[in-house]
């Protein structure tokens, strides 16, 4: 892995706007624009194809420790409401679809990975990922440079295969895709609102016909008792970009279990187990000792003497995170609005380092398959939401040599 670098197109922000990403100059550190083109990651081939079958191993390990989930009942470990424990064993033994999700991974550049997260519910960053560094590529590097990047396919293939062999349904049917509207102060969050737009339009090309709307313009028609949206139209089927975590404690939460039959969610309800930074104790009791995880335990006593790490277990962009040293001071910390739902404990990562930037590397799941992967730099040891993406490309070997 190497950062090199790069000059920015002169007309990368209209570009941008050509293919539905808007938010490229969200603030991150210093002022400086979310999408930074100023520098990009390479990596060898053989990094990739690690990098590959360590995201293919780390989702087979996140299944087994669902089926163990389940199969023990241990949903109150992960904060889920009592009266819903039935509905997501349900959907788990059912194999309610799923279409991505996003693991976070820390990378040393020199052959050691390990899972930090996975972001299976709600996961950020797609259109960056699967359409914007690709742009990037083609236009900077030419039709012959190669990225670790098949996002794009891969999701029309898999809404294929959901409206196909998992829902039965022709061309044409309908997909309502909503995402929160404001954080109520009526200002439209346009991340959610691109990334849904894009979700979209790879629906879109997998037959579906697409109704983009709101998380706040969901209703429940208490006559017809069925989820509706604000034209009184059916809500059947419908991919949300809005966590369960929040659902589950919302007021229409108590009508899940009797429409189960008349509208399906996506991602689904069983994908709880996975957002949740308890799934890294529940990994880390079944699989002590693998190579692709860190130890992590629901108190801090395991791991004292060892640098280590706090998370809100339903933390997000590094919020509330607090990182402790070996001898139990603390290095450095996030704040934030989370924590309420309780910590984790997981032993601290060796992140890659390069030109002063610590990097996270974003690991796409589509369907069961590893899709490609985006890098977030940060100048501190902990990627927060000031965190800048900048695009990757696989080196070619004659460059390399």
């Amino acid at each position: 892995m190497i950062r090199t670098a790069s000059s920015p197109r002169p007309d990368w922000r209209q570009r941008f706007d050509s293919i539905g990403f808007t938010f490229y100059d969200m603030e991150s550190e210093g002022g400086r624009p979310y999408w930074q083109e100023e520098a990009a990651y390479g990596f060898t081939s053989s990094e990739i194809d690690q990098l590959e079958q360590a995201t293919a191993e780390l989702f087979q390990l996140c299944m087994d420790a669902c089926e163990h989930i389940v199969r023990n009942r241990r949903f109150t470990e992960f904060g889920i409401p009592a009266a819903l424990h039935d509905l997501v064993a349900k959907s788990w033994d059912e194999e309610d679809p799923t279409v991505y999700g996003r693991f976070d991974l820390g990378y040393d550049g020199h052959g050691t990975i390990k899972m930090l997260e996975f972001n299976a519910d709600t996961p950020t960053s797609l259109i960056e990922s699967a359409a914007a560094q690709w742009q990037w590529l083609v236009e900077t590097r030419g039709e012959d440079a190669d990225q670790f990047n098949l996002i794009h396919e891969l999701l029309v293939e898999q809404w294929a295969h959901v409206r196909t062999e998992r829902l039965g349904l022709p061309e044409g049917a309908r997909l309502h895709l909503v995402s929160l509207h404001n954080s109520g102060d009526g200002e439209l969050i346009v991340e959610d609102a691109d990334t849904v737009a894009y979700m979209a339009e790879t629906a879109r090309q997998a037959g579906f016909d697409t109704k983009q709307m709101f998380m706040e313009d969901v209703q429940f028609d208490t006559a017809a008792h069925r989820f509706v949206d604000a034209d009184g139209e059916p809500v059947e089927r419908i991919f949300k970009l809005y966590p369960w975590e929040w659902m589950v404690h919302e007021q229409f939460a108590g009508f899940l279990n009797s429409t189960r039959d008349t509208t399906v969610w996506i991602e689904p309800i069983w994908k709880m187990m996975l957002s949740n930074k308890q799934l890294l104790v529940v990994l880390w009791e079944l699989f002590p000792g693998h190579p692709l995880l860190l130890p992590a335990f629901a108190t801090q006593e395991p791991l004292a003497g060892v640098a280590h790490v706090q998370k809100p277990m339903l933390g997000r962009e590094g919020a509330n995170v607090t990182i402790f040293t070996e001898h139990g001071d603390v290095d450095a910390l996030n704040g934030g609005d989370y924590g309420a739902e309780g910590f984790i404990y997981q032993q601290r990562a060796e992140l890659g380092r390069v030109d002063g930037k610590t990097v996270i590397i974003g690991s796409w799941v589509v369907g069961e398959t590893p899709a490609g992967i985006d890098i977030r730099e940060t100048s501190g040891p902990i990627t927060g939401d000031l965190a800048e993406f900048v695009p990757h490309y696989i080196i070619d070997p004659k460059e390399a040599a």
